[in-house]
C-alpha cells in the first residue's frame, strides 16, 4: 500500500499571531465610523491580545521593536476616535458590561474609553463657556468703549486685564499668580464685585478661608441682590473647575429665585461637567423656556446650542 503523504500546516509562533492580530487592527481603521457592537467589541478583544502578546514576548528578549511601533501607531489613531468606537460598541453602559472583571490596568486604556470620551466633552464645554465668556467681555467692551467715544477708560482696562490674567494662572495652577493678577486690578477698581469675587476663589484655592469668606462678604454687599452673588460666584467656580461648588451656588440663587434662567443654566452647565446628564439636560431645557419667557437672548442661545451639544453625544 502507498504510504499517504500529509501536508501539515504550518504552526504559527506567538510573534506571527501577534503580527495577525496588529494586521486586523490596521484593516478595521477604515470602518471606525461605521462600526458596528460586533466589530467594536473585536476591536477591544484584539487589543487586549496585542497587549498580552507583547508582555509575554518581551519578556523573553524578543526583538518587536517594529511590532512594538506599529502597535504604538494604532493606538493613536484610535485614540483620535474613541468617540465612534464607543458610540459603535453601544455606549458607555455597553461597555460596562464587557470590562473584564476586575477592572483591568489603565494601561489598557481602550476598556476605559467612556472616560476619554467624557473628558473630551468637558475640554469641548469649558471652551464653549470660556468662548461666551469672552464674546460677553468683548460685548461689553464695545459698550464701554462706544459710551466713552472709544476710549475705554483704566478701570474698565484693568478689570479685564485682571480677569484675564487670573483665569490664565488659575488654568496653570498658580493660585499665588492669580491673586496677584487680581490684587493689582484691585487697586486701580477697589470695589469691583467681580475682581473681589476671583480674589476669594484664589485665597480658598490657597486655603486662606478666613480672607476668602471677608472677600465674599464685601462681594455680596456689591450685587444687586444674593441671587446675582450666587450666580457670580457660581461662573467663577465654573472657569476654575470646581464643578460641585458650581452646582452649590447654582441651587442656592435658584432656592431664592427659581425662575432665574441664568441660574438654571448655571446648574445645567454644572451637572453636564459632573457627567450627570439627565439633570444636565433639564435644566437647559428649564434655562431656555425661562429665558424664552424672560427675554433673555444670551441664556436662551447658550442652553440651546448646550441641548444640541448634549443630543449628538451617544
Amino acid at each position: 500500500m502507498r504510504k499517504l503523504d500529509y501536508l501539515h500546516q504550518k504552526k504559527l509562533t506567538p510573534t506571527d499571531e501577534l503580527r495577525d492580530l496588529l494586521k486586523q487592527l490596521e484593516d478595521g481603521q477604515p470602518q471606525l465610523k461605521q462600526i458596528n457592537p460586533t466589530q467594536a467589541l473585536i476591536t477591544l478583544r484584539n487589543l487586549d491580545q496585542a497587549y498580552q502578546f507583547f508582555s509575554q514576548l518581551e519578556t523573553t528578549g524578543a526583538d518587536l521593536a517594529a511590532e512594538r511601533s506599529r502597535f504604538d501607531s494604532i493606538q493613536a489613531h484610535l485614540k483620535k476616535r474613541v468617540g465612534s468606537l464607543l458610540k459603535g460598541l453601544g455606549g458607555a453602559s455597553a461597555l460596562n458590561e464587557f470590562r473584564p472583571k476586575p477592572p483591568p490596568s489603565r494601561e489598557r486604556w481602550w476598556w476605559f474609553i467612556d472616560e476619554l470620551v467624557a473628558a473630551h466633552q468637558r475640554r469641548v464645554l469649558k471652551q464653549a463657556v470660556i468662548a461666551a465668556m469672552i464674546c460677553l467681555t468683548v460685548l461689553a467692551g464695545l459698550i464701554i468703549a462706544f459710551k466713552t467715544v472709544l476710549a475705554p477708560s483704566p478701570e474698565a482696562v484693568a478689570r479685564l486685564e485682571g480677569e484675564d490674567n487670573a483665569f490664565a494662572a488659575f488654568d496653570e495652577s498658580d493660585y499665588a499668580g492669580a491673586l496677584a493678577a487680581v490684587d493689582y486690578a484691585l487697586t486701580i477698581v477697589p470695589d469691583d464685585p467681580g475682581l473681589l469675587l476671583i480674589r476669594g476663589v484664589a485665597l480658598e484655592a490657597l486655603g486662606r478661608t478666613d480672607e476668602a469668606q471677608q472677600n465674599f462678604d464685601q462681594a455680596k454687599t456689591l450685587f444687586e441682590s444674593p441671587v446675582n452673588f450666587y450666580i457670580g460666584r457660581g461662573q467663577i467656580y465654573l472657569r476654575t473647575n470646581q464643578f460641585e461648588k458650581t452646582e452649590a451656588e447654582a441651587r442656592s440663587a435658584l432656592a431664592l429665585d427659581e425662575t432665574n434662567a441664568t441660574a438654571w443654566l448655571l446648574l445645567g452647565q454644572s451637572f453636564e461637567l459632573q457627567d450627570k446628564r439627565a439633570e444636565a439636560i433639564s435644566a437647559y431645557q428649564q434655562a431656555s423656556e425661562l429665558a424664552v419667557a424672560s427675554g433673555n437672548n444670551e441664556v436662551v442661545v447658550l442652553a440651546r446650542l448646550a441641548l444640541g451639544r448634549m443630543s449628538s453625544v451617544p
